[in-house]
């Protein structure tokens, strides 16, 4: 029988590490032997969590009423370099090392999704709510979710949802398998025992004239032939959502409040890119799997279908990415004026493409970008969280975002364009918001003597871009800068490190120009290497590095377990 006290202790020596770790300069050393870290252990052991529902409604309060969660402070789950280790909420892909543009058509998908070679069986399905949908068994006995396109608006919303599934992969987060699938009334069997939601909320036998009225209310191609989204079930035991602030309390591996994760901090940034105004908790999944003979939670981004310029029920209203739902200030603004006070983005011309919708280019700002619904996580979102994301977006290039736009499968070659051109000038906007944080530079490595790094917006600048940088050594025990060790003038991207009989160096890296510093530390050993990175906004501040911080209750759970020696929070368990 799996031990609770296993996953328990676990956790409480691991917190103890990351109390000596986060702990002020007279406690403890700021970096130690295994940092950076690139694992989260947030995959112990722990007993199956219950199942928990979250109702629309009180989703819905929760964010578009009561804006939970907000707390303020700076992302909590970062390792020494800033980024966000692999972990069940994320695992790091297309920006740390590049995929292949057949990488990125398949995305999450294993196969060719369901088997075409038998019938598919009706298990269940839906008539209620935002869309209609049919739940299937194949002939290899794999479960799927059919979400289809409205009348009117055939592959408005199953190509975006195809899309932006890959899109949300390469940034590196869990996500369902969705396919996208074209078939006839005559693939679809019933099943005696099948049920469904009909349109007044009762559970009615699922027949084939219940299946007719269903597939009555989605579009159709003019040869009778359906499109549908195929949406794989996941593997494992769903838990329901989870919230974007908080913890989920009976999950022993969740320490970090939700809203003080870059994951979901940064998702802003993604969130704005693919205009997913409806990202709220609803559209999220716990499962409970096993991977690697231990069982926990993952966490997946689910229903994409609210991306890009429509949804289930068709296109976009013009005030969708703008304005909340329930937006006080604006509502009142716009009774007093009529409507046309502050709005001018209501007046951008749409496409006139059904399979588009309305997703804006002219009038898209993404430091002014909305959801729907106030997401605490996004509310929280700071510089450094917007540079962490804006970066990976920056880093898909045109024909990658062309390859990604071509899986959404439009028969309209205007479409695919249209939303490949739409994608460029919203990661262009993206990165002149927010890849000026700290000077802009990524990417730092030591080869041969020297720090080599990547300049991300020197692209969109002149070709003669100088940097400055100042040496330092690095008190490790104190986290204090010390000695001063001189100051150069760089033509390119690569600095000399200075001879200096140090531990560690530090090294602030600008911009001639630009008021942005990124401070670099290095251990100063046989085999240098970048261990430490911080970025400001403006000049350099006189700070001890702080990078991941245990919340305290955590902290608190275990003080006899720390160890005489400090390791890093994100030890392999």
């Amino acid at each position: 029988m799996r031990s609770s006290f296993r996953y328990v202790v676990h956790y409480m020596v691991l917190l103890a590490f990351g109390a000596c770790f986060a702990a002020g300069p007279a406690s403890a050393q700021v970096f130690v032997p295994d940092d950076p870290v690139a694992v989260d252990p947030d995959r112990a052991d722990i007993p199956p969590p219950a199942e928990r529902a979250l109702s629309d409604y009180y989703d819905y309060y929760e964010q578009a009423v009561r804006d939970a969660g907000r707390t303020g402070g700076r992302a909590m789950n970062i390792n020494t370099l800033g980024e966000v280790p692999r972990s069940s909420w994320y695992r790091p892909r297309h920006y740390q090392e590049r995929m292949t543009k057949a990488e990125l058509r398949r995305g999450p998908l294993r196969d060719d999704g369901p088997d075409a070679s038998g019938p598919w069986r009706v298990t269940g399905g839906k008539s209620e709510g935002k869309s209609a949908g049919l739940t299937i068994v194949d002939e290899s006995g794999d479960r799927y979710l059919l979400k289809f396109d409205a009348p009117g608006f055939l592959e408005l919303s199953t190509g975006a949802e195809a899309i932006a599934t890959r899109i949300f992969y390469a940034l590196g987060y869990h996500v369902p398998e969705n396919y996208l699938v074209r078939f006839t009334r005559d693939r679809l069997t019933t099943d005696p025992e099948a049920t469904f939601v009909g349109p007044t909320g009762e559970e009615e036998p699922l027949d084939a004239a219940a299946i007719d009225g269903i597939l009555d209310e989605v579009a159709q191609y003019p040869d009778g032939s359906y499109r549908a989204l195929a949406s794989r079930f996941l593997e494992g035991r769903p838990l329901g959502p989870f919230r974007y602030h908080g913890t989920r309390p009976d999950d022993g591996n969740d320490i970090f409040p939700h809203e003080m994760r870059r994951e979901l901090r940064g998702l802003r940034v993604a969130a704005a890119w693919l205009n997913h105004d409806d990202s709220r908790s609803i559209n999220s999944l716990d499962v409970y799997v096993e991977d690697g003979g231990r069982s926990f939670v993952r966490h997946y981004l689910i229903d994409f279908g609210t991306t890009f310029g429509g949804g289930p029920l068709g296109p976009k209203g013009a005030w969708v990415g703008r304005e909340y739902i329930a937006d006080i200030d604006r509502v009142l603004t716009s009774a007093v004026t009529l409507g046309f006070a502050g709005r001018p983005w209501t007046r951008e011309n749409t496409p006139g493409i059904p399979a588009v919708g309305r997703y804006r280019i002219e009038y898209f700002e993404p430091t002014k970008w909305k959801p729907q619904y106030r997401n605490p996580a996004f509310s929280n979102m700071d510089r450094d969280d917007a540079f962490w994301m804006a970066k990976r977006i920056a880093h898909f290039t045109d024909a990658e975002l062309r390859a990604l736009v071509e899986t959404g499968r439009y028969t309209n070659p205007r479409a695919t364009a249209y939303l490949t051109r739409a994608l460029i000038a919203r990661r262009d906007k993206i990165a002149e918001a927010y890849l000026g944080h700290g000077g802009g530079f990524d990417r730092f490595a030591v080869a041969d003597g020297h720090v080599t790094f990547a300049d991300l917006i020197a692209p969109k600048e002149a070709a003669d871009a100088r940097y400055t940088v100042r040496w330092f050594a690095f008190d490790n025990a104190t986290g204090r800068r010390t000695d001063t060790l001189g100051r150069d003038t760089l033509a390119r991207a690569s600095a000399t490190l200075p001879a200096a009989d140090a531990d560690y160096l530090v090294g602030a890296f600008a911009r001639v120009g630009h008021p942005g510093t990124t401070e670099v530390y290095v251990r100063h050993d046989e085999a240098p290497e970048v261990v430490g990175i911080r970025r400001h906004a403006d000049g350099l501040p006189n700070t001890v590095p702080v990078w991941t911080v245990i919340p305290d209750r955590w902290q608190a759970a275990a003080p006899a377990a720390r160890p005489e020696v400090p390791v890093s929070t994100h030890g392999t368990p």
